[in-house]
């Protein structure tokens, strides 16, 4: 006797919904970037929903568990955006500031 092979961990379901998690949270974190404290009170009621979703989706079997993952990997787009960008702009922004 064999055992099917298990589904793989990744796949284009996984793919999409990362694509449509950093389209939805990206874009609203953007939009609302220069209004900091509305764009700080929508980050943390998104990730109140939808790291929770992610995280129960992860665990499923087959193709929600691809889905589930695809968010988690989704979401980490605006927080790892924000480091890479903003920060490194404002600090560079300080240090020339600094120097006239």
């Amino acid at each position: 006797m064999t055992t099917p092979a298990p589904a793989a961990p990744y796949g284009p379901r996984g793919f999409l919904a990362a694509v449509a998690t950093i389209a939805i949270v990206e874009t609203a974190t953007w939009a609302w970037l220069p209004l900091w404290f509305a764009s700080v009170f929508f980050f943390v009621i998104a990730t109140v929903v939808v790291v929770p979703t992610g995280l129960f989706m992860r665990e499923l079997p087959d193709a929600a568990g691809q889905v589930g993952r695809g968010i988690l990997i989704g979401y980490l787009a605006t927080p790892l955006t924000i480091a890479v960008t903003v920060i490194p702009a404002t600090v560079i922004y300080q240090v020339l500031q600094h120097l006239h």
